[in-house]
């Protein structure tokens, strides 16, 4: 049944059938995530704790990489002799004592205790000595003469290539260490002669693409480790939260929400479960049926609030009872309960039932109305399972309804026992229960669906715990992978084809003089170069195949590279040596720019290094020096290429998986607060709401037509002598009748937008949106005109069919008026209904219909 309200067929809904999630505080992760992190930092709270969670691995991490940038540090200062002759023996007094203090920090940073440890430690740490290296650079550069000092320095962008891409340093630290370093570069080395001067010019250009690709990538690395953080947090969040719906689920599965007993849904379960146990043993089995003697009296004496408290405190004892004996509890519906008592033979089952009448008894809750007692009594009727094969639970049901009748004939306040006839054969034959299927608004995600669902996000689990240290998924995961990028990554490819090439022609236009001898060959293959790649482009955005893409562009920027290096080995001067390790940013702008596959990034920078080592010659013993220093920026160039592209694929496919599960936790969470909704407003029994959402609507519905000044009508049902009908038929049967009747009043209602609900046993509700007084004695004689004809026996009744009497009313509401009259109008016309004669409508003020009785079908709706 929709549950979702409108005044009229077409009107728009005015509220979702799903109350709207509540907007997370400002300050969570799940606010945080969906508006962004461009400034690399949290609200402080969450600032803090992700400072915390990131303390100790950060540590581990700088201390690790600052051991192996010592390293690299006397590895490349392995050329100073021959670079800086001059100078050479300050300056290994100066790496000494650089490595001194390098070790002295990083042990400090390692063995500080717990306590002392904050994260801008070793960051600090890192930085400093990162920054005061390539000042060092910079310095030789000044301090030197010789040609090989300007093309030396310009390892000075190592420290801070080192720092953002392999140590991963926090971007602030970088961008700082970048900036310091750059300046320094820029304005203190000048060159000592012209030639030197257009070196240092190149070499300010290489640094500052450097500078920005490194830069580039350190911002990408700590937005994507603060985003896959908050992906973390918030699937654990999430967890939690379905960990405890998934709870409050399986309560309202299993509990009824006024006595906190089982319901007959889990009552159900747990009898077949002490079926197969007694089956198995063989071991005896009991059931006891009980009923609160003259219970509708009670009601109507003391009022449905005390009504409501007099079941709880019964369903305490009876817990109470059940937990004494070693069985379990349940509300069947109404004022009626049964304990399961395993392992009771008939006199000790028979001994429990006694127990229980005593006990309620001895509470001696007032009750004036009772013929029994003048206290609240329960009557019992109690029934054994035969091991014999032939027995049924439904037939174990009857034999303890039939008995608990037989307790009220003989007077009540009393334990009855199934004695006569068949011990197996049912009260009465009626048909099976049927199953509720939960409306089609409830948008519930159906079995095969969910069981998809939860097999995908175990797929990603199982990926996210083994690390894809491989950069690989398993063939699902892989193919959905690719399937969502790829897209995106046709866009991207296109895009900076064109932005590579023309930044590429600018820098090698712009640095022409340090190949002045092969300007005009590098023009031309720089001319038919672009044009092949452009045609590349284009096959490459209308390929299909997203890998085919990706191969593609790695092959192009591979032809580039390779060809530029190719070119560049045709000049003879020291200087193009020099230029020959901006090729490296090649492949760099691949991994960076582009953010290409790991895989596909290996192939153009690998290439690009032995294509430099192979095809550039040295010619002399300083273009051997400079060759050697070359040799090794390309080398270390493409170490950090490599590295920032795989930690980059690396995030991007932990940021995918946690994003994918977190998108599956979502639409988990919503089936399971759909699922969870529906299970509080729906009655388990009948399908329609419940009193519960009938309420909700009342409220709802009244504040719209108040404020369009509409009428809003309500129908109060009740079945016809259902009590008879319970009583002399059973329970099962009566379940069955209330089925069928709520199911007709639900069509009817529905079809002339109406609202139906049970309100409780045998008492139905209809709200109708800007119904009239007359629209809703229309609707209500339809209604008792579908059951009337539906013809459902009932030997007890007068009529001898099912009938029902519905009193009906119909207010404009107005402000300071209180929604409870309607209902009180409404339910005094029932009342009058059923006094004059039943199966009627009746309205406010209104005489009785003579048509009601004679069956006769009333004019449509107005």
């Amino acid at each position: 049944m929709n549950q979702t309200v409108r005044l009229h067929r077409d009107d728009p809904s005015r509220r979702d059938a799903v109350e709207p999630v509540r907007a997370a505080a400002p300050d969570s992760a799940e606010a945080v995530l969906a508006r962004g992190h461009l400034g690399l930092r949290f609200p402080k709270a969450l600032e803090a704790e992700f400072d915390a969670d990131t303390l100790e691995p950060r540590r581990r991490l700088l201390v690790s990489c600052a051991l192996l940038g010592c390293v690299g540090v006397l590895v490349g200062t392995s050329s100073v002799d021959e670079a800086t002759p001059e100078i050479a023996a300050f300056v290994w007094q100066l790496v000494w004592i650089w490595t001194a203090l390098a070790m002295a920090g990083l042990l400090g940073t390692w063995f500080s205790p717990a306590r002392l440890r904050r994260n801008w430690h070793a960051e600090f740490t890192t930085a400093l000595l990162a920054t005061a290296m390539s000042l060092l650079v910079t310095w030789m550069a000044t301090a030197s003469k010789p040609d090989t000092a300007v093309t030396h320095s310009a390892m000075a962008s190592i420290p801070v290539m080192y720092s953002c891409i392999a140590a991963r340093l926090r971007f602030h630290w970088s961008l700082g260490s970048a900036l310091v370093s750059f300046a320094a570069y820029a304005l203190f080395v000048k060159g000592n002669t012209p030639y030197q001067a257009q070196m240092v010019t190149s070499l300010t250009h290489l640094m500052a693409l450097s500078y920005a690709f490194a830069l580039l990538a350190n911002y990408a690395f700590e937005h994507r480790e603060r985003r896959n953080w908050l992906l973390r947090k918030v699937e654990h969040q999430q967890r939690q939260a379905l960990l405890q719906t998934s709870a409050q689920l399986h309560q309202l599965s299993i509990q009824d929400p006024l006595t906190g007993l089982y319901n007959r849904r889990q009552f159900d379960t747990n009898l077949l479960q002490a079926i197969d146990k007694a089956n198995v043993g063989p071991q005896p089995l009991s059931l006891l049926a009980v009923d609160v003697d003259h219970f509708k009296r009670y009601n109507d004496t003391y009022g449905h609030a005390a009504g409501d408290t007099c079941l709880i405190d019964i369903a305490r004892i009876l817990a109470m009872q059940a937990q004494i004996h070693g069985g379990s509890a349940a509300r069947l519906g109404g004022e009626e309960f049964a304990l399961i008592l395993p392992d009771h033979t008939p006199d000790m089952a028979l001994q429990a039932g006694q127990a229980v009448c005593a006990a309620i008894a001895a509470v001696r809750m007032p009750h004036s109305a009772s013929d029994a007692a003048d206290h609240v009594t329960v009557s019992a009727g109690l029934a054994h399972w035969v091991a014999d094969g032939r027995d049924t639970a439904q037939a174990l049901q009857a034999r303890a309804d039939r008995a608990l009748y037989q307790a009220k004939a003989l007077g009540r306040n009393r334990v009855h026992v199934t004695q006569d006839g068949d011990p197996r054969a049912p009260l009465a034959v009626h048909a099976p229960p049927t199953r509720y299927t939960p409306p089609e608004g409830d948008a519930r995600i159906d079995k095969e669906d969910k069981e998809e669902a939860e097999q995908d996000e175990a797929r990603c689990q199982q990926a996210l715990e083994s690390q894809s240290r491989w950069l690989r998924f398993p063939a699902p995961l892989e193919d959905a992978y690719l399937a969502h990028h790829a897209e995106s990554r046709r866009k991207v490819l296109a895009l900076n084809t064109l932005v590579g090439l023309i930044t590429y022609n600018v820098f090698a236009l712009s640095n022409r003089a340090m190949f002045p001898d092969i300007q005009e060959s590098v023009l031309d293959v720089q001319a038919w170069l672009s044009g092949m790649l452009l045609m590349m482009a284009v096959l490459n955005y209308f390929t299909p195949l997203p890998l085919w893409r990706e191969g593609i562009f790695s092959l192009g920027t591979a032809i580039l590279a390779v060809v530029s290096t190719w070119i560049v080995s045709h000049s003879h001067q020291t200087s193009a040596l020099c230029y020959s390790v901006s090729l490296m940013l090649i492949p760099m702008f691949s991994a960076v720019g582009v953010r290409q596959p790991f895989w596909f990034t290996c192939l153009p920078a690998v290439i690009a290094s032995v294509a430099a080592a192979v095809l550039l010659q040295p010619q002399g013993a300083v273009q051997a020096v400079v060759y050697r220093d070359s040799l090794f920026m390309i080398v270390n160039n493409m170490a950090y290429t490599l590295i920032l592209s795989y930690t980059l694929e690396h995030g991007s496919r932990k940021e995918w998986l946690l994003a994918r599960i977190d998108g599956l936790q979502r639409d988990a969470l919503l089936a399971a607060s759909l699922r969870l909704k529906a299970l509080s407003v729906v009655d388990p029994l009948t399908g329609i709401s419940n009193r519960r959402q009938f309420e909700d609507d009342l409220d709802r519905i009244w504040r719209e037509c108040l404020q369009d000044q509409r009428h809003l009508g309500m129908l109060i049902i009740d079945v016809d002598h259902f009590k008879l009908y319970n009583d002399r038929q059973g329970h099962l049967a009566g379940d069955d009748c209330l089925k069928q009747v709520a199911e007709l009043i639900s069509q009817t209602a529905q079809a002339h937008k109406g609202l139906a609900a049970r309100l409780g046993g045998e008492e139905f509700g209809v709200l109708l949106p800007g119904g009239t007084l007359e629209q809703a004695r229309n609707l209500a004689e339809r209604i008792r005109h579908a059951v009337s004809q539906a013809d459902m026996p009932h030997d007890y009744s007068p009529s001898r069919h099912v009938t029902v009497s519905i009193g009906v009313a119909s207010i404009t509401p107005q402000e300071g008026m209180d929604r409870v009259s309607l209902f009180a109008t409404a339910d005094k016309a029932l009342y009058e209904a059923k006094r004059t004669g039943r199966n009627r409508v009746m309205g406010p003020n209104q005489a009785p219909d003579t048509a009601a009785r004679r069956g006769t079908p009333s004019v449509g709706l107005a």
